[in-house]
C-alpha cells in the first residue's frame, strides 16, 4: 500500500462529486460506524501483490485487562468494548484505559494499555520488518484525558528487539503537558521536545518514518500534514535535532508499529485513586495509515 493510492484515485473524481462523496462517507460513518472496524474499513485498504485487504486486518489490540483481540474486522458490540469504540461524533476511535483493581498487563510491561499492534496486511500474523527500506506510520489523533497520579501516556510507537536493547526505539509521549519523543527511555539518545503546553483534546497529526536506519518525525496541529506529505511538501513539519532532521541513525530488526493508548501507569502507581471513575487515560484516533512500500523522502 502506498500514499500514492489516495492522490491517484481522487484525481479521477470531479470536485462536485468529491464533495458529495465526502458528505455521504461522513454521514455513513455517523449512521453506520457504530463499531471501530466500520471506521477502519472506511479509512483505506491495503494492497499487496494486487490483493486488497481492509485496514482492520492489519492490527490486533491489547486491552487494559490484559486480554487481546486480533480479529478486529469481526469484533462485536457490547459492554466489552468500553476500551475501544467509536466516539459520539462517529468520526474517531476511542482508546480508553480506566485504572482499576482488576487491570492486567502484558508479560513485558507493568503498565496498562488499549493499543493496536501492527500485523501483516492480510492479518495472518504478526509482522516484523527491518529498518532497511522506507517505512511510515501516519496518525491523526487527540490525547483527551490523563490518569490522576501519573499523568503520562505513550501514543504512537516504533518497536524493535528488546533483547538487543532496542525495545521502544522511538515513541511519542505526553507527560502532563510536555509532548516529546523518547528513544527507549533515553538509552538510545536524549529525548526531543515537540512542544510544551499541549492542551488535552488538541488534534494533531504525527508521522514516524524510517529510511534505511534514519529516523524522522513530522508533527502538525494545522490539519495539513497528510496532504503535504503526499505532495512532497511536508518539510516544514519535520521535528529536528537542532538543524538536523535525522533524529536517530540506527539499523535493527524485529520492528513493528503500535498506535493507541499505552498508559504509563497502573493500579500500584495510582494508589488510592484506583477505581476512581475519573481515573483513566484516553486517546482518540481519527485516521491511521501504515506504509512499507512508499517512496516519500524528507525534503
Amino acid at each position: 500500500m502506498s500514499f500514492n493510492i489516495y492522490k491517484d484515485h481522487l484525481a479521477l473524481i470531479s470536485p462536485e462529486k468529491l464533495l458529495i462523496l465526502s458528505s455521504l462517507m461522513f454521514l455513513a460513518s455517523v449512521l453506520v460506524g457504530q463499531k471501530p472496524h466500520d471506521l477502519l474499513n472506511q479509512w483505506h485498504t491495503n494492497s499487496v501483490d494486487g490483493q486488497s485487504y481492509s485496514q482492520c486486518n492489519q492490527w490486533k489490540i491489547t486491552y487494559p485487562d490484559g486480554s487481546s483481540e486480533k480479529d478486529l474486522c469481526y469484533t462485536v458490540d457490547g459492554d466489552d468494548q468500553e476500551y475501544y469504540y467509536v466516539n459520539s461524533a462517529g468520526d474517531g476511535i476511542v482508546f480508553r484505559v480506566p485504572i482499576r483493581s482488576n487491570n492486567g498487563t502484558t508479560p513485558n510491561s507493568k503498565n496498562v494499555r488499549s493499543e493496536l499492534r501492527e500485523l501483516k496486511e492480510d492479518g495472518s500474523g504478526r509482522i516484523f520488518w527491518t529498518t532497511q527500506g522506507n517505512h511510515v506510520i501516519y496518525v491523526k489523533q487527540a490525547i483527551t484525558h490523563l490518569t490522576m497520579r501519573k499523568p503520562h501516556i505513550v501514543a504512537t510507537q516504533i518497536h524493535g528487539n528488546k533483547e538487543e536493547g532496542i525495545d521502544d526505539s522511538m515513541v511519542l509521549r505526553l507527560d502532563q503537558d510536555h509532548l516529546y519523543l523518547n528513544f527507549n527511555g533515553g538509552k538510545l539518545r536524549d529525548s526531543i521536545t515537540i512542544k510544551r503546553g499541549y492542551q488535552l483534546g488538541t488534534i494533531h497529526e504525527v508521522i514516524f518514518q524510517v529510511i534505511d536506519g534514519k529516523h524522522y518525525c513530522y508533527y502538525s496541529e494545522d490539519g495539513k500534514l497528510k496532504d503535504a506529505f503526499i505532495n512532497r511538501s511536508a518539510g516544514r513539519y519535520l521535528v529536528k535535532d537542532g538543524k538536523d532532521p535525522v533524529l536517530m541513525d540506527l539499523n535493527y530488526g524485529d520492528v513493528y508499529f503500535k498506535a493507541g493508548n499505552y498508559t504509563q501507569s497502573n493500579k500500584g502507581r495510582e494508589g488510592d485513586a484506583t477505581d476512581d471513575p475519573n481515573n483513566y487515560s484516553e486517546v482518540v484516533i481519527f485516521d491511521l495509515v501504515v506504509d512499507h512500500h512508499g517512496d516519500r523522502t524528507p525534503e
